[in-house]
């Protein structure tokens, strides 16, 4: 994730939510980290059921479900890929040499 202030001039700050840790204080929700990239900054971000409202107005943009969708999708065909070797090789070619070997045994 990319984030930018006004303050910062054309530096954006770059957040890796994988990194964060996320805890309960009270009735809250808070990620905290440290921002390492181009500053050294500590921060938090506080979450609590005011929240809740637009944190769901974000999450059910269909732009953002878009971008999960296809994101996951990567993630799922990833494994549906044929081995690199028969990839490389033309689709008439791999089916006679597996006619040819089933017909050797």
């Amino acid at each position: 994730m990319k984030l930018w202030s006004r303050g910062l001039g054309k530096q954006e700050l770059k957040m890796d939510f994988m990194r964060y840790a996320i805890s309960k204080e009270g009735q809250e929700i808070v990620i905290s980290g440290r921002i390492t990239d181009p500053v050294n900054w500590d921060f938090w971000i506080r979450f609590d059921e005011n929240d809740v409202p637009g944190l769901v107005r974000v999450a059910t943009n269909r732009k953002v479900i878009g971008l999960v969708a296809r994101r996951w999708f990567k993630k799922v065909f990833l494994f549906w890929r044929r081995h690199p070797k028969e990839a490389e090789e033309p689709l008439s070619a791999t089916a006679e040499s597996r006619a040819s070997t089933s017909g050797q045994q």
